[in-house]
């Protein structure tokens, strides 16, 4: 049985084929020798703060090399690897580090972030440093099967975020489902984009290149010209990422590709938000690359996706059916499981479902249903042969008066716009009806939209006047998560607070 354990995969193939290369940061690439030298400096930095078995350790995660050696050498130690994006921000850092009592923050730069507060018994130190200490060797610690590898971070309902806590054997099931969806192969080409930070942004990106011993392939920032020329030269045969930023590359391809295809691509995993007709077929036609649409979240990993076996038509619009062992359900209200077609709240099950929360002993089965399924918020429905159509979100529906308004397909329907580059449909406080309902846009450059304009094309579009946005508001940039996602909690609270937005 192959071990689950990073570090211990990794040496697998760094001592098979130490030449291969591991990682392309822009125009660095490190083989496996020089990525598996620099873990074992990352060892003896760890071993010199004090650092055991048990112990966790928060890094700010940019999938650089020395962030990859020290969740290679925490892996060896026996740690507890708490990936969090560069762009989060001190506060949600000092929480993190108390809730957590990390042994160590490895923070990116030559000094910490300012405010910030560790515990007394954290030690501080830049993931720089770490080319300044001596290799040393060390053997793979085991631990046991229930023991918490990674902490990923999430958006948590009171602000602060939510630490998501992952076995190595969910990881593995889950880079491995990856895998075999992409048809992965030892010394292949992943393409990185958004962050490589939280549970699966480091489970595809780091996780699974490693232990596949395939080679990840990043930008050395986020530019989507510079990642579609960054796929091309290294014939990347898969990738994973939301909408948003599908959409980024496909307006970027003329001037990154010049009417090229990436011909090696067989496919994108995508996920976390609407996916279009349009934007698939654009993908197929301007890209040269299939869409896998796919059903997850931080806590169950990877449940569901289409497949490149899939008819074209349901990956057009169906959300993937559960790969092995796991599963999928919809309920009502009260936890009761309906009947196949009905539509309801989404619950998961499967060998990627999360541990716990972070400190919040009752947090997971506060969330479980009498029969095992985590209950997702999401709301669906499941055709007879097991694939999933997620049709919203359960918190994001809008009651206008009794009258329940699906954001999701307002937004499917103004995105199709030409002017319309991403949109978010959130409720609003009304003294009358409870909540109205208010489109945030921000178009393409060159492109304007009309309040009254928009309400026409919705109208035409076959939209019921009832599920209209009676507020329109034109950002020039709608706020998105490190792995590219709206947040809608931010709209929200801006269009909800905003008094000089006006009223349609």
């Amino acid at each position: 049985m192959m071990p689950e354990n990073l570090a211990a995969r990794f040496d697998i193939h760094r001592r098979t084929d130490p030449d291969a290369i591991a990682l392309v940061v822009g125009d660095e690439s490190y083989d496996r020798a020089a990525v598996g030298e620099m873990a074992d400096r990352a060892v003896a930095m760890l071993k010199e703060n004090g650092f055991k078995a048990g112990d966790r350790v928060v890094v700010q995660y940019d999938t650089s090399v020395e962030d990859v050696a020290v969740a290679i050498a925490t892996a060896r130690l026996g740690g507890t690897l708490i990936p969090v994006p560069k762009r989060l921000g001190v506060r949600e850092i000092n929480f993190l580090l108390e809730r957590s009592q990390a042994a160590l923050f490895c923070h990116v730069g030559t000094e910490p972030t300012e405010g910030l507060a560790p515990p007394a018994s954290a030690r501080v130190i830049s993931t720089r440093s770490i080319a300044s200490f001596e290799p040393l060797s060390a053997e793979v610690v085991e631990t046991p099967g229930d023991h918490c590898a990674l902490i990923g971070v999430t958006s948590g309902s009171t602000g602060q975020p939510k630490g998501v806590m992952h076995s190595w054997s969910g990881v593995a099931w889950s880079a491995e489902r990856m895998r075999a969806l992409g048809r992965v192969q030892d010394r292949e080409a992943i393409l990185m984009t958004g962050a490589g930070a939280g549970a699966p942004g480091f489970t595809f990106f780091t996780y699974m290149p490693l232990v596949t011993g395939a080679t990840v392939v990043r930008a050395s920032r986020w530019n989507p010209v510079e990642v579609l020329r960054l796929a091309k030269r290294h014939d990347c045969v898969w990738s994973c990422m939301v909408p948003t930023m599908l959409r980024m590359l496909l307006d970027a391809g003329p001037e990154a590709l010049g009417g090229r295809k990436l011909e090696a691509m067989r496919s994108v995993s995508m996920g976390g938000g609407f996916m279009s007709l349009e934007l698939i077929d654009r993908a197929r036609s301007e890209l040269g690359m299939e869409v896998l649409r796919m059903y997850a979240m931080a806590e169950c990993m990877c449940n569901a996706s289409t497949e490149l076996s899939d008819p074209v038509e349901v990956r057009n619009v169906l959300d993937g059916r559960p790969g092995p062992g796991a599963e999928l359900a919809v309920f009502d209200d009260e936890r009761q499981p309906l009947p196949t077609g009905s539509r309801g709240e989404i619950g998961l099950k499967g060998p990627s479902l999360l541990l716990g929360y972070l400190g919040e002993p009752d947090g997971k089965s506060s969330l479980m249903t009498a029969d095992g399924f985590f209950l997702s918020g999401d709301i669906g429905v499941i055709d007879e042969a097991g694939f999933v159509r997620v049709v919203g979100r359960k918190k994001d529906m809008i009651n206008r008066g009794g009258y329940k308004i699906d954001p999701s397909e307002v937004e499917e329907l103004i995105g199709r716009n030409p002017a319309v580059g991403k949109v978010a449909v959130v409720g609003f406080p009304d003294d009358l009806y409870g909540e109205r309902s208010c489109a945030v846009v921000e178009l393409r450059d060159g492109h304007s939209l009309e309040f009254d304009d928009l309400k026409s094309y919705l109208v035409g579009e076959g939209l019921s006047k009832e599920k209209l946005p009676e507020r329109f508001e034109v950002w020039d940039a709608l706020p998105l998560s490190p792995d590219g996602k709206i947040l809608k909690g931010a709209v929200k609270q801006r269009v909800g607070t905003d008094p000089a937005s006006a009223l349609g």
